[in-house]
C-alpha cells in the first residue's frame, strides 16, 4: 500500500491529532500551502495518510483506520494505557472498555479505539 486519503473538516485539527498527539511525521505541508498538492500527509510505518481538507460534510460512519504502535515508547499494555490517558487528557474520545485484545493482520494483541477530530474511529494496536 502506498497511501490512504482521509477527508478532514479541518487540516490543522487533524494534524494536532495525528502529528502532535500520535507522533506521526508530517510530509508535504509546504507543498499543500503552496497549492501544489491537495493534502497534508502524515507517515505511519513508511506509508502515508493524506489528510484532504473538505468543505463537504465528512461522513465516517462504518470506517476506521488501524495504526500499529511500534515505537520505543509504546510496546506494552502499560504503555498503551499511558498513551490512552494522555489522549483522554488532551480531550480525545477513547471508546468505553478500551483497550481490548483484538485480531489484526499480525495476530492478536492489545488495541484501543479512539476518535479523531472528525469522529473517525482510529484503532491503535500493539504488535
Amino acid at each position: 500500500m502506498d497511501h490512504v486519503a482521509l477527508r478532514v473538516s479541518d487540516v490543522d485539527r487533524a494534524l494536532e491529532f495525528y502529528h502532535d498527539l500520535l507522533g506521526m511525521a508530517v510530509r508535504d505541508r509546504e507543498r499543500f500551502e503552496a497549492g501544489e498538492v491537495p493534502y497534508v500527509a502524515v507517515v505511519a510505518g513508511g506509508r502515508h495518510l493524506h489528510l484532504v481538507p473538505s468543505d463537504d460534510p465528512v461522513d465516517v460512519d462504518g470506517e476506521h483506520v488501524c495504526l500499529l504502535l511500534r515505537s520505543d515508547g509504546t510496546g506494552t499494555r502499560a504503555e498503551l494505557d499511558a498513551l490512552l490517558d494522555d489522549l483522554r487528557a488532551a480531550g480525545v474520545e477513547v471508546e468505553a472498555d478500551e483497550p481490548r485484545e483484538r485480531y489484526g493482520a499480525y495476530g492478536r494483541d492489545w488495541a484501543a479505539y479512539v476518535r479523531d477530530p472528525d469522529g473517525r474511529r482510529v484503532e491503535l494496536k500493539l504488535h
